[in-house]
């Protein structure tokens, strides 16, 4: 059974335009903490967090709390100083933002990251079997797949292909005794689909989150998402 993830990028971008408390990050935990939400997780930007900030998401909340960085080895070093329980690396010039592996420069973020025993390390990947082998080799601690394809698919018979493609793509990583979490325009119809077919550790969402909020409330919205994938 997977534990959802709040993705709380599209939150932060709302309240950096509008300027509302009512979209702050630090205002919404306490819903997601009452729900039993399992993680939260953000892209590092320098001025948007701090350490104080962190260590007042670890007091307001017992989920896992995963922040995503890009490749360089700034934002890596201030984001492993926040001391969060994941560290996802991700490539913010992709549609997808997703790394290509083999890489030197991704492996030696790698050994740079394996020293901190506290904090684990996720790359995310494409649904391709290649890459999980490689991050499989690389020692990572979980990978995210990519799941933003099944978005764009129009035909149902694309839907299916596409479906398959990621679907067996997980199972051929968890066989192989591979933490495989995903996320990437994750709606409800996708999660019916994807939920019947594989076992994930975490299912991140955050657009639609925020979208189906403007409608029927952050709460309810968590509440309805919740019941969709189960969460422990």
């Amino acid at each position: 059974m997977a534990y959802l993830e709040v993705n709380l990028d599209p939150f932060i971008s709302l309240e950096n335009i509008v300027k509302s408390p009512l979209t702050n990050p630090l205002h919404l935990l306490s819903s997601i903490e009452s729900i039993g939400v399992g993680g939260i997780s953000f892209t590092y930007r320098e001025e948007l967090f701090s350490v104080k900030d962190t260590e007042i998401f670890r007091k307001m909340t017992d989920s896992r709390i995963n922040i995503r960085v890009i490749p360089d080895v700034e934002p890596i070093r201030n984001a492993l100083l926040l001391k969060p329980d994941m560290i996802t690396i991700i490539n913010p010039s992709n549609s997808y933002k997703t790394l290509e592996i083999p890489s030197q420069r991704i492996k030696e973020l790698i050994n740079m990251i394996s020293g901190n025993h506290d904090i684990g390390l996720s790359l995310r990947l494409e649904p391709d079997i290649k890459q999980l082998k490689e991050a499989y080799q690389l020692g990572v601690d979980e990978v995210e797949v990519a799941t933003n394809q099944l978005s764009t698919e129009k035909l149902h018979t694309d839907f299916f292909n596409t479906l398959q493609t990621i679907t067996h793509c997980i199972k051929v990583g968890t066989k192989n005794n591979l933490r495989v979490s995903i996320g990437g325009d994750l709606n409800p119809r996708i999660l019916h689909a994807l939920k019947e077919l594989i076992e994930v550790e975490f299912i991140s969402i955050g657009n639609n989150i925020l979208s189906q909020t403007l409608v029927m409330g952050f709460e309810q919205t968590i509440r309805n998402i919740s019941q969709i994938i189960e969460i422990k």
